[in-house]
Order: structure tokens, then sequence, then C-alpha cells
């Protein structure tokens, strides 16, 4: 009885996770509201910068149906947690991802009660792909038989992710440094004459927040599908952990990239360094990925 309950309020907390993620996210992706005053003084070549920018008050409301779907798959996540730790026989105690679980739970709770009176609903952006991950990352633990080889198409799907995801990364982090490049000959003035080298700063920046529209649902997809390998953390691999560490590392740059321009009108300078750190954390596990190879040859 309490495996069947145990796997449905599982299925049911992952369908709604999923669907609210979804739903957040086209929140903050149809969010393109500009300061055109900002945006048109930046286009020309002016000294000024899109970091004044705020949203119009033409944002589109918020979606109500998402955080009706996230209080819903908290709900069959809760219930999944406690029947999980009978099934397993693992102590929440004592796992790091029941652990996480709880928190992530307890975060929920707190955004939903929170969310209209500080106007927090953009957050949802963050909270629901966390929750979806930590659910994941607690159903793969505490096995009892080995792991079991994965078929081609789960790999290739959570490779593939990654990879264009950041591809994607790339693309926005090339566009990030040049709109830093733009926006230096500008205030001090230099080379003015070729200007035309470089796109305007309105362009740079859209370019930025399309790349990273475009490849935050690709890596959000390689965390979820990458909590199949959670249970190797819990054996304290370094290795391991690492990358996990930069990977959600990564993941959250971005996310609070897209949040703080949804919520905050945050812009320009100050969405370039944020999107060229969360590059310098997808760096590190491309590198973690490629020294293992080279560190196992070696031995």
């Amino acid at each position: 009885m309490r495996e069947v309950v145990s796997g449905v309020s599982f299925l049911l907390a992952l369908l709604f996770y999923g669907a609210a993620s979804a739903l957040f996210f086209l929140d903050v992706a149809r969010n393109r509201t500009r300061g055109p005053a900002a945006l048109d003084l930046a286009g020309r070549g002016s000294g000024h910068t899109l970091d004044a920018a705020r949203p119009s008050s033409t944002a589109a409301p918020p979606s109500r149906l998402a955080p009706l779907l996230l209080g819903v798959g908290a709900l069959g996540h809760a219930t999944y947690v406690t029947f999980a730790s009978f099934v397993a026989r693992v102590c929440p105690v004592h796992s790091v991802h029941f652990m996480l679980s709880v928190a992530s739970l307890l975060a929920i709770a707190v955004y939903l009660v929170a969310r209209r009176r500080f106007r927090i609903d953009a957050l949802g952006l963050l909270i629901g792909p966390l929750g979806l991950a930590f659910l994941l990352g607690t159903f793969f633990l505490g096995k009892p038989h080995p792991e079991p080889k994965l078929h081609p198409t789960f790999i290739a799907a959570h490779v593939m992710a990654n990879l264009l995801g950041i591809a994607l990364f790339l693309l926005a982090g090339a566009s990030a440094a040049l709109y830093l490049v733009q926006e230096n000959r500008l205030k001090h003035k230099r080379h003015v004459e070729r200007m035309g080298n470089l796109p305007p700063l309105d362009i740079l920046d859209r370019a930025v927040h399309r790349f990273l529209i475009a490849g935050f649902p690709l890596l959000t997809l390689g965390i979820v599908t990458g909590t199949f390998w959670a249970h190797r953390l819990e054996m304290g691999n370094t290795e391991e952990v690492m990358r996990a560490v930069f990977g959600y590392a990564t993941w959250l740059l971005i996310a609070l990239v897209l949040l703080l321009r949804a919520a905050a009108g945050w812009r320009g300078r100050r969405a370039a360094y944020g999107t060229i750190a969360g590059l310098i954390f997808a760096a590190a596990v491309l590198v973690i990925y490629l020294v293992r190879p080279a560190a196992g040859l070696g031995g």
C-alpha cells in the first residue's frame, strides 16, 4: 500500500511541478516590456545605458494557474517524501536529498503565502524547477539494486540538452561581452567614428535576453535528467559534488538574470555581468568533464 501511495504521489507531483514550471517560464518569456526612452537613447549611441530601464505598466499579468499547480505539486511532493522514507527505509535527517526536499517544500509554502503581498510571482521561475529537481533527486535514492543501464535515448537527451543549452549561453555571453565593450566605448567616447562596427546597445541587450530564454529550458532539462545520478552525491565523491555545485550555480545565475529582468527591470550592464558569471560556471562544468577522462588516462 505504501508503495502505491508513494508512486502515485510522485507521479502527481512530477506532473504538476512540470506544468507549473512551464507556466512560470512562459510568464517570464512573454514579459518583454521595455523602457522605450532608455532603449532609444542606447540605440542612438548616447552615453546612456539600459540599467535605468523599468518594466512598463503594460506588462502581462502573471498566470493564476501556475501557483495553484505548484501548490498541488508540493502536496504530492510532501506525501511522496513521507511515504518514500518508510519504503526506502531512509531517515530524512540522514539524507541530503530528503532534507533538500523538505527545504524546497518550505520555500514553496512561504512563496505561496507571500507572493501576492510582496509581488514576487516571478520567483516561481526558480521555485518550480527546484522543487522538481529535488523531487527527482529523492526518487533515485534508496534503490536496493545496482544502477540500471540507461536507455541511449535518455543519455542522448541529457547530453544534448546540456550541450545546446551551453552553446546558447556561449552566444549570450558573447553578446554580453560585446555589450560591455560597446558601452565602455560610448561612455568614454572612444573610437566614435567606428561605432558602426558593433550593434547598438539595445540590439545586444535583446540578443542576450533571447539567447538566455532559449537556453534556460534546455539547461533545466539537463538539470532534471541529471538527478538520475543524484545518489552519487551521497557517496561524497568530490568530482561529482563539484560538478553538481557548478551545474546548479549556472542554472541559478541564469534564472536570476531572467527573474530580475522580469521583476525588477534589470537590463544592460547588470544582465551582462550576470550572464558572463553564469557562463564561467558553465565552463567550469565542462572543464570537470574534460579533466576526468584525462586524469583517468593518466592513471
